[in-house]
């Protein structure tokens, strides 16, 4: 089975949607930050050229959307969402992740965690608790 990737305009329409569905601040909105389009795509050409499983691309995937900071706003948000989508469009089961999610989220943001301990989380194992 071949291997299906977003692309720039799905990751787009993810931030839109995100911001849309699960409000945090008041001041959130929609806006792609100078820079973001080659950050974004730099992060897809990661993904689709790294030899690795389905978990490992998503891995980079998630890791990576978190780390470009492409938007103004929902930036871990939206590389949750994308990367999710990005499973179960490869067929992959998604399983109900362990955890306090945007906790997690802000721990890969500050590099809390290694890429090994966050592909075990995505394939449904338990992770440490993220602290400062």
């Amino acid at each position: 089975m071949k291997t299906m990737y977003p692309d720039m305009e799905a990751i787009i329409t993810a931030n839109k949607i995100v911001l849309k569905e699960i409000k945090v601040l008041k001041a959130d909105r929609h806006e792609l930050l100078a820079g973001g389009k080659p950050k974004i795509q730099r992060v897809l050409e990661s993904v689709e050229g790294v030899q690795t499983d389905i978990y490992g691309k998503a891995t980079i995937l998630l890791i990576g959307l978190v780390k470009a900071h492409a938007f103004a706003s929902g930036n871990r948000r939206t590389a949750y969402a994308v990367t999710k989508e990005f499973l179960l469009h490869n067929k992959v089961t998604v399983h109900t992740l362990r955890g306090n999610i945007e906790s997690v989220m802000k721990g890969i943001r500050e590099d809390f965690y290694t890429n090994d301990e966050i592909m075990e989380w995505l394939k449904g194992g338990e992770i440490r608790e993220f602290k400062r």
